[in-house]
């Protein structure tokens, strides 16, 4: 049996979709759905993903679990096949389907590596996106590979993963202490280490994408990354690497202004505010000390 944890924050009218989606897709797979509003597990405020992902795994029945984003709608045939691919090969700890937004083929996030200096390095100055198929500049997204084949990643995205229950169990679940869009990452660098993780291209899954981030200010969620990655050197690489991602954090907010300038005088404001607008973010989280917790207002 699977069982399927939704976590759901305001997202009431995405969730039922969702339900109902899995309802439609799954009916020859047996399978549960847990999600704490259902299972009474009542929470006074946004505990975040990881703790309320964590909440639902003592009631978790089947041999494996599928951590699922209420934003996501399941198509037919997608469960059987994900647990066929997981089923089947013992040497993997957890599958993933190919995650697409309705415009789209595939997101880089669902089939990408694990973060270094340089894959944020790449991130934060925007040159991955600039140049999306250098083999160097976007290596965190298997530049040169086009996700139209099956193939063993580093990291899978958390919004859409089949995990064995036990093995899930056995790591203690995703840790609290990463905060938003690190919880994958660190449980795939644990799960990582028990065996493979394979993206699956056959397999595809539509996701909304953070409809409930949407409704959060753009500056916290950015701070919410920058804080995550940060957590998340400290504790697979030692406070010394972590330092090293402040700075090249504050190296690229410093960046951001001439390159704002730059795209002034190119005639686009739009762009030189976005420009500005993440670099003074950059700088202040980098310059402000890191014992502090960031939290998503109550909307």
């Amino acid at each position: 049996m699977v069982s399927i944890v939704l976590v759901s924050f305001n997202t009431v009218s995405e969730l039922l979709a969702c339900l109902a989606s899995i309802e439609r897709s799954a009916r020859s797979v047996p399978h549960e759905v847990r999600f704490p509003a259902v299972r009474l597990i009542a929470n006074d405020a946004n505990v975040g993903f990881p703790k309320a992902n964590n909440q639902a795994l003592p009631l978790v029945r089947g041999e494996y679990v599928l951590f699922l984003n209420p934003d996501s709608s399941v198509e037919p045939g997608t469960l059987e096949r994900m647990v066929a691919q997981l089923e089947g090969f013992p040497e993997r700890a957890a599958v993933g389907p190919r995650v697409r937004k309705p415009s789209e083929f595939m997101s880089p996030n669902c089939a990408r590596r694990l973060p270094t200096w340089w894959t944020e390095f790449c991130d934060l100055s925007w040159l991955a996106r600039i140049f999306p198929r250098s083999r160097v500049l976007a290596w965190k997204y298997y530049a040169g590979w086009d996700g139209k084949s099956d193939r063993d990643v580093e990291c899978l995205l958390g919004a859409a993963m089949l995990c064995r229950s036990a093995q899930v169990r056995a790591l203690g679940g995703f840790d609290e202490s990463v905060p938003l869009y690190l919880d994958d990452m660190d449980l795939c660098k644990r799960l990582g280490a028990l065996g493979r993780l394979r993206y699956l291209s056959g397999v595809p899954l539509l996701h909304h994408y953070s409809v409930s981030a949407r409704k959060q200010p753009t500056a916290l969620i950015k701070r919410l990354g920058l804080q995550a990655t940060y957590q998340y050197f400290v504790k697979h690489r030692g406070p010394g690497y972590a330092r090293g991602y402040v700075a090249i954090v504050a190296a690229v907010g410093l960046a951001s202004f001439p390159l704002g300038l730059v795209r002034l005088v190119g005639g686009s404001l739009k762009k030189a505010r976005r420009r500005w607008d993440e670099g003074r973010v950059f700088v202040d989280w980098a310059w402000r000390g890191k014992d502090v917790t960031y939290t998503l207002p109550r909307l």
